[in-house]
This record gives structure tokens, sequence and C-alpha cells, in this order.
């Protein structure tokens, strides 16, 4: 297993988001009661935010991801994934 780290930037339509929104919550606390994402959190202007997954490659983790409902319904407009390796803190050694 390696983490990654998952930046995404969002659609500015705040409708799109919105619609989106409930399914989205109820994916990552799966994802998370599972112990596949570990950290998640929006930026504090909303624009877009910062996960972190565990998963076996990266090609697994494309495959969870197209399944979110903020992929799947258009709010993620731009994905970036790259394999992290903690130094400092609780994510360390996982």
């Amino acid at each position: 297993m390696a983490l990654f780290a998952v930046i995404w930037s969002y659609t500015t339509d705040a409708s799109v988001k919105e619609a989106a929104h409930a399914d989205h919550l109820v994916f990552v606390k799966d994802a998370a009661a599972k112990g596949v994402l570990q950290e998640a959190g929006a930026w504090a202007d909303g624009a877009g935010a910062l996960l972190v997954f565990k998963a076996d490659s990266e090609d697994d983790l494309q495959a969870l991801l197209a399944k979110d409902p903020y992929v799947t319904q258009g709010v993620v407009v731009d994905q970036s994934i790259y394999q992290w390796k903690p130094v400092i803190g609780p994510l360390v050694g996982i």
C-alpha cells in the first residue's frame, strides 16, 4: 500500500457543487470507514480540496476517484495525484 495526495480544483458553479455535496459526503465517509481515505478537507476559500488516500496503486486510486459524485457530477474540474511519503506526523509508515 502507498499513500497518495490528491489535489482537486472545483467548478465555480455553486449549484453544481451543492447538487453533488450530500452524495459526495456519503462516498468519502464510506472511504474513510474502510481505511482508504486517510485525511481530507477543502481549501479555506472553497476552490478545491486536498485528500490523502491509501491505495495499492495510482490506477486503483483513479478507479475509486472516478466513482466519487464530485467527479461524476462535474464538481472536480482539475485533479492532480502524487504518491506521497510523509516524514512527520501520524501517517508516517502507512
